[in-house]
């Protein structure tokens, strides 16, 4: 229920209706309670095909026109065992053929064309061309948490003060862990680990090694703020050139392999872009060009430079500020100049959940994505800290409806015999009293205050649309909205209304059984302490942030 169901009287209707969606909260505060919303948003992975469905295969026993599990023909379930496919009748096997090489030979044959880089097999020289992986194992001395942010629970707790229900805890997980922004994850080292982590100051990127962050500096819009590039113009080659080499994975042009700058550029190339590639199978992808076009626009390429201007030097009045004519002088000066102050050594980090992937070590990358999705599959974790947080800002937590954690305004209480209620409440009460299974919010109000019948000749009702509520009627939900204020009943997101405890609060058996068992004893009975009527199905949760 909305507060501007609880104003008063004198207001007109309009103002009484809900204006939940006028509210400034973000737009993700809308989902927060409706269940069948969350469960669709993260029922869609459970979807997707699995690794062995990706080709469109065949189920168990089925058929497959054209080969179907890799025969030549239609392979049934039972048709027979493993064997030697054949491409006919009487075929000989493929394994068999003798017009021609086997297939793994084939490139090796005689005019067969140069092994590229990434090819599979070996050499005819008998080297390895085979891609080499540099595989890094994952840290087990890095300890990666999830925590939700402070903006997202005082939106939350916003939330739940404004409309009154009680709240599912682990739909409120689900809608923090939907999207990164709404969370924080912390890198903690454990005492026995030697080397810290690596942080960039200015763009809050995180790695392993000192190396990688200077190196993630240099190669990011990070650099900006130390140096500034600049396009120059510069004087055309000079010469008569019949061809140009160009890169064959990226088409950026090298120049003429007779031009004194072809090495230099090869070089850094291969430094700057393909440093995991050896040098010499990257030189074998590098194509010659010879049509007047493109030396025509290697020329106009070679006519334009770059430099860096160095920002952060105090220059004297009236002289130029230092720069650098090429790329690795650059690099050279802020390695030497600003790689000390541009990165920071810490222990223990928090970064936010929408964190860059480039920004990241991959190591650290996979261990944040591992923390997330168990997070998603074991919500208990994150939503004690989201109770944690939420009863700091003053809200209530309790157990109910096959003890799940719900969040609410007030803590439900039990109706106590010694309260009197007016004749509205009491009819409410009396009626919750009687559906101990609960009531939705429009079955009870129609109870109390049945909608009159409707006039065959006004217009249908859009979809979506309810019917004005009579004044009867909104008396009823400012009934029972003061209910709910006061924990004698407890309104659900899902529109589901129950008593705040059913029945009415029990005396202590404790105390009355002392009071024989002393006399047994000879002793005097010690006279029962006054206590409160404590609920026993209400669990606060302790603060799990300590």
């Amino acid at each position: 229920m909305s507060e501007s169901e609880s104003s008063t009287p004198d207001q007109p209707q309009d103002d009484l209706l809900d204006l939940s969606s006028l509210r400034m909260m973000p737009a993700w505060v809308a989902d927060f309670g409706k269940e069948e919303k969350i469960i669709e948003r993260f029922a869609g992975r459970e979807d997707r095909p699995q690794r062995g469905d990706r080709r469109g295969g065949g189920g168990f026993g089925e058929r497959r026109p054209g080969g179907g599990g890799g025969g030549g023909g239609e392979r049934r379930f039972g048709s027979g065992g493993p064997g030697p496919r054949r491409d006919g009748p009487g075929g000989p096997p493929r394994g068999d053929r003798r017009d021609g090489p086997p297939r793994g030979d084939r490139r090796d044959g005689p005019g067969a064309g140069p092994r590229r880089f990434g090819d599979r097999g070996p050499r005819r020289d008998g080297g390895d061309n085979r891609p080499q992986r540099e595989w890094v194992p994952i840290p087990q001395d890095i300890q990666v948490t999830i925590y939700p942010q402070d903006e997202t629970l005082d939106t939350l707790a916003q939330h739940v003060r404004n409309t009154g229900h009680a709240f599912s805890m682990f739909d409120a997980a689900r809608i923090v862990l939907a999207g990164g922004e709404r969370f924080h994850v912390r890198y903690q080292c454990a005492d026995t680990r030697p080397a810290p982590l690596f942080k960039s100051m200015i763009d809050g990127g995180l790695f392993l090694t000192r190396d990688e962050a200077v190196s993630h500096v240099l190669h990011s819009p990070a650099i900006e703020e130390y140096y500034r590039a600049e396009d120059i113009e510069l004087e055309a080659p000079k010469g008569d050139f019949k061809s140009v080499a160009i890169c064959g994975m990226c088409g950026e042009f090298l120049g003429p392999p007779s031009h004194h700058s072809y090495q230099t550029s090869l070089i850094r190339l291969h430094r700057e872009r393909f440093a995991n590639m050896p040098f010499e199978d990257f030189k074998r992808r590098v194509r010659v060009d010879s049509t007047p076009e493109a030396v025509e626009k290697w020329k106009a390429q070679a006519s334009k430079g770059r430099r860096w201007v160095y920002l952060k030097g105090e220059v004297a009045e009236g002289a130029e500020p230092q720069t650098f004519s090429t790329r690795a002088e650059m690099e050279t000066h802020f390695r030497r100049t600003h790689a000390a102050d541009s990165v920071v050594e810490l222990r223990d980090v928090n970064v936010p959940g929408n964190i860059d992937k480039g920004k990241l070590t991959h190591v650290l990358f996979i261990l944040l994505r591992n923390a997330v999705e168990n997070a998603r599959k074991h919500l208990f974790d994150i939503s004690q800290k989201l109770a944690a947080g939420l009863e700091r800002r003053g809200l209530k937590m309790f157990k109910r409806r096959g003890g799940k954690m719900f969040v609410s305004r007030v803590r439900p209480r039990a109706v106590d015999p010694s309260v009197v209620f007016s004749a509205p409440l009491a009819k409410l009460v009396e009626l919750l009293k009687q559906n101990s299974g609960g009531m939705h919010l429009h079955a009870l109000v129609e109870a109390i205050a049945p909608s009159p019948p409707r006039d065959e000749d006004a217009p249908p009702l859009a979809p979506g649309e309810t019917p004005k509520p009579t004044q009867q009627q909104i008396e009823v939900l400012k009934d029972i909205r003061w209910l709910t204020n006061e924990g004698y009943v407890i309104e659900y997101s899902d529109g589901m209304i129950f008593l705040g405890v059913q029945g009415e609060p029990q005396p202590a058996k404790k105390d009355e059984a002392a009071a024989p068992k002393a006399e047994k004893a000879g002793k005097p009975a010690k006279e029962p302490k006054p206590r409160r009527a404590r609920v026993p199905v209400i669990e606060v949760l302790e603060d799990v942030f300590e």
